[in-house]
């Protein structure tokens, strides 16, 4: 069974709080500059090997591996956690290369 509505609606206004908070204005994952995103966030370096490997070996393109990074941040706002965690970029990974394979080229 899913989450509740309410309790979605909770957890995406915390996350977004989370995210306004650490970029200042109204920024979220989604919409800060890569400079800003770059400055606010850290990805250990196993975690930027993993992203560049799969990229790599799925082809996907630059934009495609700083949308995963994005969403990694995104997942572990969800969780309120302060940093990007291992599952969060393995999550992130899954997601994006399933969108890639179920789009073909579209998405690459």
């Amino acid at each position: 069974m899913g989450v509740p509505s309410e309790e979605l609606r909770s957890i995406v206004k915390a996350a977004r709080d989370r995210q306004r908070m650490r970029y200042g204005g109204n920024y979220t994952n989604a919409i800060v500059s890569i400079k800003l995103f770059e400055e606010m966030v850290r990805f250990s370096p196993t975690q930027l090997t993993r992203i560049e490997t799969v990229s790599s070996e799925e082809k996907l393109s630059t934009w495609f591996s700083l949308k995963i990074l994005r969403l990694s941040r995104t997942i572990s706002d969800a969780r309120g956690k302060d940093t990007v965690s291992d599952t969060a970029v393995d999550e992130a990974l899954n997601w994006k290369v399933q969108a890639s394979r179920f789009h073909g080229s579209l998405m690459r």
